[in-house]
Formats: structure tokens, C-alpha cells, sequence
């Protein structure tokens, strides 16, 4: 390839990169790309066979980063070095993630469905585990199987950078998260590491009332699915109810975007004339499940608040770990499809923004009722927990082998008291 040829190359990665940016993977289409890199079709296609061929390259070019910065890290343990390599480490880390966001951001979306990226981006993140497990290894962490370790490091970072990129963390700058962060994993990883160390490094402050301003409830009058069918017969709120049912298996098994109405009645074993029926469109539908999940979020919070984080006897956090596991099989599509902005209605933005508040105050409730003695922001505890309850438990299926139930439950309350609960004053 000529240096004419090398630069269409780069023009098409670079102008594919800033469409996935704007419009996500899946609504990107060749042509599009085409276009924008000002070529032709045809053009394109002598240097990709498609854009997933280009989701490739670029998936390459954010990996090789990832793992130069992984090489380069010093020795981690529960010393002031130690800790001091760990926060340099994951400031690192968010800044290849800051750089190549757009791509970070939307193989999360890509993931969940069946493409041709998806072996791919699992290749990578296999690969990925395995460079951080020797480094735990080399490390001596105890009481965790280093690769174990290692898969759920990977879950939590990588899902705190997408909440710092998604403007999901109340204001507080990238700095602020990586530091309180290190602290976190400084302790799930070296529980016995001295509150001196944790000490021992200039991290931000953290604000000395921290408090999450609760958004209000949209208003929904006529949207949810109690409001639709509240003057329709026993029959018809059957087949609403079978419809977004459908619509939350659909949304969770191939994502908001690639459902498509058909999906959902061939779910519901119901026409396509009895969606229209009751929903204008797909969105439609996204709305009344959007209200479901903001609801039941509220509810799943108000039981985290009753529940004592610090009590040896983990029956009632298992209890609601299940609880919440089963609620997040049930909407993650509905989730996604607001995390990613795929909705063109803001009341779903909205809806979500309200949900989240909700289950980050709660966690910001258990983690003031006890003191600390080193720096660490309870709003980005709340948000490590979210990243923890949201990803650890679909990262344990996706490891090999993966982990049964049970053990994915202790890992995540290993999570929980080591990271949050291991040093109180």
C-alpha cells in the first residue's frame, strides 16, 4: 500500500471512529462511512469488507494501548510503592480509555448481542485478564484467586471509565474517581495494607458532606403499562403484558437496536397488527418497561438501605444480591438502550438518570454510616458499587469456566466488605 493508499486507510478509520461516536455501531452504516471519508463504496471496500472489519482495527489500536500501559506498571503490594503504582496504573488507564472512549463505549453495546465482534472483543478481554493475572501473581495477592482477581478488577475499571465517559458520576473529574477508586482496590486486593499508605499519597479530598441530589420522577401519566391497561379486560392486559414482556426478553437477548417490532410479536406469539394496537412504535414500548425498571430500581434501592454492609451475616445482602441479579437479567436492554443514548424520547434519559440516583443514594448511605480513616469519596463508593452489582456478576458468566451462582455471590460480597469495609476507625 502507497502512501495515498495508507492515508485512505487512516481517513476511513478515523471518520468510522467518530461515526460510532455519534451514532453508535449499529446505526453506522458503509455507506455513511463512504461518504464521510469522501470515496466511494467500492473505494472502501478494497481496503475493509465492512465495518466490522474496521470495529476490528480500531478495537486493535485502544487494545495495544491498554496493554503497553498494563506492561509498564511496577510492582503492586500493600506498600506506599505499591499503591502509589496501582494509582498511577488505573490513571493511566482511564486516560487510553478517555482517548479511544467512542470505541471503549460502544464494544460494551456490541458485546451483548450476537456479531461477528463479539469473539473478538472476547479474545481480548481473555488476553487481557491474562497479562493482569500475572501481574497479581507477581503481586502475592491472598484470600482471591489471582485470576478470579484479575477478571473483576477488569469488570469494575473498565465499568467505572464508562460511567467517567458517559457523565454518570455527579460532577466528580476523572482525578477524584481514580483516586478513590486506587483506594478501593488497594484494599479488595491488599486487604492488609496499613491506613498509612492509604495515607501516604496526595489524593484528591473528598467533599465532607457528600450528598446525591435525587432528580425528580418524570412524569409518565398514561405511558406505564398499569396506566395503559387500567380500563382494559382481563384479555387485553394479558396481551399488553405479554408484549412487554416480550419486548424486555428482546431488548436483553439483541439489544434496543437490533429488536425489531416483528421480534417482539414472534416473542409474544401474537400479529403484528396487536402491537400496533397498543404501542405506537418500539420506542414506545421502551417507555413503558423504562418506567418498570425506574421503579423497581427505586424499590431495589429502599432494601439496600435496610441492610447492614458491615454484618458477618451475609444472608440479607445475598438475598438482595439474587433479587438484584434477577432484576437486572430482566432489564438490561431497557438499561443499555439509556446508557448508550439509543433512545430518541429524553424521558428515557430521564428515567434512568432517576433510577440511578436512587440506588447510588442508598449505597452513599451505607457507606457514611461508618468511619474512615484514610481519603475516600462515599459518591464514587457508590458508584464503584454500582459498577460492582451492574458488571461483576455478567463478567463471572463470561469468564472460563464461568462461575456458578454461588460462587459469582461470594466473589461480588468478597467485593463489597474487602474493598468498602476492611479499615474503619
Amino acid at each position: 500500500m502507497g502512501s495515498r493508499g495508507a492515508k485512505t486507510r487512516a481517513a476511513i478509520v478515523d471518520v468510522s471512529l467518530d461515526l460510532f461516536g455519534r451514532t453508535g455501531f449499529f446505526n453506522t452504516s458503509v455507506d455513511a462511512i463512504a461518504k464521510e471519508a469522501d470515496i466511494s463504496r467500492a473505494t472502501l471496500y478494497q481496503y475493509f469488507p465492512g465495518k466490522d472489519e474496521i470495529f476490528f482495527e480500531l478495537l486493535e489500536v485502544c487494545g495495544r494501548a491498554l496493554f503497553r500501559v498494563t506492561r509498564r506498571i511496577g510492582p503492586l503490594g500493600p506498600t506506599r510503592m505499591g499503591f502509589d503504582n496501582l494509582n498511577w496504573w488505573l490513571g493511566e488507564w482511564s486516560w487510553v480509555f478517555d482517548r479511544y472512549s467512542t470505541m471503549f463505549v460502544q464494544w460494551t453495546s456490541v458485546a451483548v448481542v450476537d456479531t461477528a465482534v463479539r469473539p473478538q472483543i472476547d479474545r481480548f478481554m481473555s488476553g487481557y485478564i491474562d497479562l493482569v493475572t500475572a501481574r497479581l501473581e507477581k503481586s502475592g495477592v491472598e484470600g482471591l484467586e489471582p485470576r478470579t482477581a484479575a477478571m473483576a478488577l477488569v469488570a469494575i475499571v473498565h465499568r467505572v471509565n464508562l460511567f467517567i465517559a458517559t457523565d454518570r458520576t455527579y460532577g466528580r473529574g476523572t482525578q477524584a474517581v481514580v483516586d478513590s477508586l486506587s483506594v478501593y482496590l488497594q484494599l479488595l486486593l491488599f486487604p492488609e495494607t496499613p491506613s498509612s499508605v492509604l495515607n501516604s499519597l496526595s489524593l484528591e479530598v473528598p467533599p465532607e458532606d457528600p450528598v446525591i441530589e435525587m432528580p425528580p420522577m418524570p412524569s409518565t401519566a398514561g405511558l406505564s403499562t398499569e396506566d395503559r391497561t387500567a380500563t382494559l379486560s382481563k384479555r387485553a392486559v394479558a396481551t399488553v403484558r405479554a408484549l412487554v414482556d416480550a419486548g424486555s426478553k428482546q431488548f436483553q437477548i439483541k439489544g434496543y437496536h437490533r429488536t425489531s417490532v416483528d421480534d417482539i410479536v414472534e416473542e409474544a406469539g401474537l400479529a403484528r397488527g396487536t402491537f400496533y394496537k397498543y404501542f405506537s412504535e418500539k420506542q414506545d414500548l421502551l417507555i413503558a418497561i423504562s418506567i418498570e425498571c425506574a421503579e423497581e430500581t427505586v424499590a431495589q434501592a429502599e432494601r439496600l438501605r435496610t441492610i447492614d454492609l458491615t454484618d458477618p451475616d451475609t444472608t440479607e445482602l445475598r438475598a438482595w444480591i439474587a433479587g438484584f441479579n434477577s432484576f437486572m437479567r430482566r432489564y438490561s436492554g431497557s438499561i443499555g438502550a439509556w446508557a448508550e443514548s439509543s433512545a430518541d424520547d429524553d424521558l428515557v434519559s430521564r428515567l434512568g438518570r432517576y433510577g440511578q440516583a436512587a440506588l447510588d443514594s442508598a449505597m452513599v448511605a451505607g457507606l457514611t454510616a461508618t468511619q474512615r480513616d484514610y481519603p475516600f469519596d462515599p459518591v464514587v463508593g457508590a458508584i464503584i458499587f454500582r459498577s460492582l452489582v451492574a458488571r461483576l456478576p455478567e463478567a463471572a458468566e463470561e469468564f472460563s469456566p464461568p462461575l456458578q451462582e454461588d460462587a459469582s455471590t461470594d466473589l461480588l460480597i468478597q467485593c463489597i466488605r474487602r474493598g468498602f469495609f476492611t479499615h474503619l476507625a
